[in-house]
């Protein structure tokens, strides 16, 4: 849909639900100072014969403007006349995992009647990461003024699931071969979760099963080790480059723990883009540090308990919207795609056949998907069932943990070289530098459970490590060599006024020290707070120009 102003100018695009309504970003409509805009718009159905503008206006209660963190910039109109519904769009909960292949199209200046541009989906951005990065299929294929409210369409499915929201363009400043652009869109899980309503047209699976779900009460976490932990794992990038290594995490909780059973459910929910984030969230502003995953870091939550492996695969099949040539069966359909999920398994050792769903897991892991598998009982025979499955491969563990002394060696070199150029310890972050890094490699290679799947967990968190001190060093030495310019022009300046003090009486002397010295003081620190020094500088300059009280200027 084509939404205009009553004056004909192209505000942005919207996407048809049912006949009657039009879904779209609250900031392309005109703001006219009311809680709820009344303005009316022109909405219309593009390349559909003898199609006319309808009249419409935003529909009572359907108006999220864009939060002060981010969040929100959902609307609803109302049309005012009904349009063929048959021209409705197949809105549908569909992850937005990384490298799906998704087209949108939208109204440019220029090209009122739409053009059409390709990207890939990036991973979760923003805040509590409600949108979702869209990587250009070309420098021209980012999205602009016109495409705000436009569907973007998975190209594999037809089905659409997500809206444009916005860009991101680098500074002009940065070199045009490095300069990056990104468009972004907002998943329709999170339309959902802000629109409730929009509920009735969308298609597709919720992530979570009904029984996993939280109240997600404001009492607080009891077990916050444990919510920790699962936080941690579900904030951890997935492995990459690592062929023959599953990222399994295996827990066990048993019937009587409640507390932990609790905090599993919590993370999930949190997790969850229909189901969390979308409102003030208490329960998350409330919660114990590090205990809150990121958004959309859980793609899908089942209840296993009693199900068959056919079941399961019928679940993981559906949430993917997984297509197979010939035999459509679930487990065929998994096994002809990749399945790049995030998946919890709760009651794996409930099942109806718990070996042959551990067996199923490994086809899931096999083609991509990262699983936390949750035993009720810490003596089932389908808990040692995985860890036997899932045990890697020595060879492969020595291989990465002989990359990782590598990269140990690396990330100390940049850190000394930090330390060359000025930077003090204080100045670095106190978690983990490489002195850390050296000693923590070697416990992990003497850990106990080196040669178990829980070393998996282990070492990948050690790898986000190893890259957050490297990573923190190269931008550290970026601001030095940025800032040496204007750091040398303060220094010079302060240099060429401080010759000045030898004219001046003692007295006077005695009140300019104490600013000269705060000024060399700030122009030492590496890296430099440059406003900080700048303003010390000015003070001292600005000192040296007054005249002594009651002298003439």
């Amino acid at each position: 849909m084509r939404i205009r102003s009553s004056a004909g100018d192209v505000l942005g695009a919207g996407i048809l639900l049912g006949s009657e309504t039009v879904l779209t970003c609250a900031h392309v409509i005109p703001d006219d100072g009311l809680p709820v805009p009344a303005t009316e718009v022109l909405v219309e159905l593009v390349e559909v014969h003898e199609a006319r503008p309808v009249p419409a206006r935003v529909a009572a209660g359907c108006w999220v403007p864009q939060r002060s963190d981010g969040c929100g910039d959902v609307a609803l109109l109302r049309l005012g006349r009904p349009q063929p519904a048959e021209h409705a769009a197949p809105l549908y909960r569909l992850p937005p995992v990384l490298g799906r292949p998704v087209w949108m199209g939208g109204f440019p200046k220029g090209l009122d009647n739409g053009h059409y541009l390709r990207a890939k989906t990036a991973g979760r951005v923003g805040p509590r990461a409600e949108w979702v990065g869209l990587d250009p299929k070309s420098p021209r294929d980012v999205v602009r003024k016109g495409f705000s409210g436009a569907g973007v369409e998975d190209e594999a499915t037809r089905h659409v699931i997500g809206m444009v929201v916005s860009r991101y363009d680098d500074p002009v400043d940065v070199p045009p071969a490095e300069r990056l652009s990104v468009s972004y869109m907002i998943p329709v899980e999170t339309i959902v979760r802000h629109l409730p309503v929009v509920h009735r047209w969308v298609r597709g699976d919720p992530g979570v099963d009904r029984p996993l779900v939280s109240p997600l009460t404001t009492g607080g976490v009891q077990d916050i080790g444990f919510a920790q932990r699962l936080a941690i794992w579900l904030r951890r990038e997935p492995l990459t480059g690592r062929a023959g290594i599953a990222d399994v995490e295996t827990v066990v909780i048993e019937d009587d723990d409640h507390a932990r059973y609790e905090a599993l459910s919590r993370a999930i929910t949190l997790a969850d883009r229909e189901l969390s984030g979308g409102g003030p969230d208490e329960a998350v502003s409330a919660a114990p540090h590090g205990t809150v995953p990121p958004l959309g870091s859980v793609d899908l939550a089942i209840d296993v308990t009693k199900r068959t492996d056919t079941e399961v695969a019928l679940r993981v099949a559906d949430r993917m919207d997984l297509r197979s040539p010939g035999d459509t069966s679930p487990l065929s359909r998994v096994r002809a795609n990749a399945v790049p999920l995030t998946i919890v398994a709760v009651g794996v050792d409930r099942a109806r056949d718990p070996e042959a769903l551990v067996g199923f897991m490994k086809l899931l892991a096999d083609r991509g998907s990262r699983l936390l598998l949750v035993f009720r009982d810490p003596h089932s025979s389908g808990l040692r069932a995985a860890e036997r499955l899932f045990r890697p491969e020595a060879a492969r563990i020595d291989a990465w943990l002989d990359e990782l002394a590598g990269r140990v060696a690396l990330a100390a070199d940049r850190e000394h070289e930090t330390a060359e150029r000025g930077v003090r310890r204080s100045s670095l972050s106190d978690a983990e530098d490489a002195t850390a890094l050296r000693i923590n490699l070697t416990r992990l290679r003497s850990d106990p459970e080196l040669r178990s799947h829980r070393i998996v967990a282990k070492l990948a968190a050690f790898e986000h490590s190893v890259r957050a001190v490297a990573e923190r060093a190269e931008e550290t030495l970026k601001v030095i060599d940025a800032q040496q310019p204007a750091v040398q022009e303060l220094k010079w300046q302060l240099v060429s006024y401080t010759a000045m003090l030898g004219a001046k009486a003692e007295s006077e002397r005695a009140e300019l020290i104490p600013l000269h010295r705060a000024a060399v003081r700030l122009l030492a620190e590496v890296p430099c707070d440059l406003p900080e020094a700048r303003r010390a500088v000015d003070r001292f300059v600005a000192a040296v120009h007054t005249p002594p009280e009651g002298e003439a200027p």
